[in-house]
């Protein structure tokens, strides 16, 4: 059994990768940790596997993603009892084929969403489960480089900022909870329940943590991984700060008020 409370999260994370991706996937994996997902249960944009490994105490039965060098690390983990070079708006499976369908962080990125969400609930068994995450309207907003220009008169400023990290964050979708629970009942599934995650303070740190994170794009580039001292997080102060920081915001519910949309769906 996977532990899903959020230190547990926030320390594995912290181990593996930069402090930015730390926070939002800690946050991320103690969610989808606490909701039951029946196999066989699908993946969409699986990435290197790296999530589902946290989540997940066995097999995933399939997984696809469109990046290739991704699937290919994902199957070195051994995680997954199928993978496909694959993009959602074609998955490569039988009509009802999953009791269960996952998909973290992965819809703001595809630009053919509709059609992204009706493959998942055609490969869902009737009343299969759906769960996703999904950046909100408050994404950009909350950005501290966007938060101290508006708090200084030169809101415009602001919201260039907000747009460009969207830009280099691939997000194409930052849509309201009413916006997705439309979108998924025009596709078949129904929003059961949701839970907004991490506030403007979190994510004044998210920004922040970039710049404070810098070194790991070497050690990744070098090494081929991000942290190169993974007990660090035990004895260095500043990581032992900031984990305390990240597990105070892995457990706050900022409701509406998140950077961030967590939904539980059902195929209808």
């Amino acid at each position: 059994m996977i532990r899903c409370d959020c230190a547990y999260f926030v320390e594995q994370h912290l181990r593996t990768v930069p402090v930015h991706l730390a926070l939002i996937r800690a946050t991320e994996a103690h969610l989808f940790a606490t909701v039951d997902l029946p196999r066989p249960l699908l993946d969409v944009g699986c990435g290197d596997g790296n999530f589902a490994a946290m989540v997940r105490a066995e097999p995933v039965d399939a997984g696809v993603d469109v990046n290739a060098a991704s699937v290919r690390e994902a199957a070195a983990r051994g995680l997954y009892r199928r993978l496909a070079l694959a993009s959602g708006a074609d998955l490569p499976f039988p009509d009802a084929a999953f009791a269960s369908v996952m998909s973290n962080c992965v819809l703001e990125h595809i630009p053919p969403l509709e059609e992204t969400l009706h493959e998942i609930a055609r490969v869902l068994r009737p009343g299969g489960a759906f769960v996703c995450s999904v950046p909100s309207p408050n994404f950009a907003r909350f950005l501290l480089g966007a938060t101290l220009p508006r708090a200084f008169g030169v809101a415009a400023l602001g919201e260039a900022y907000g747009r460009w990290f969207n830009h280099i964050s691939h997000h194409y979708h930052t849509d309201s909870l009413e916006v997705w629970r439309e979108r998924l009942a025009a596709a078949g599934l129904e929003l059961v329940r949701w839970r907004g995650y991490l506030s403007r303070e979190a994510m004044w740190l998210f920004d922040l943590s970039h710049y404070y994170g810098a070194p790991t794009l070497v050690n990744k580039r070098l090494f081929g991984r991000w942290v190169l001292w993974p007990d660090k997080v035990r004895v260095w102060p500043p990581e032992r700060w900031l984990a305390r920081r990240l597990v105070r915001y892995c457990e706050e519910d900022p409701g509406l008020n998140g950077a961030y949309l967590f939904l539980v769906c059902r195929k209808s």
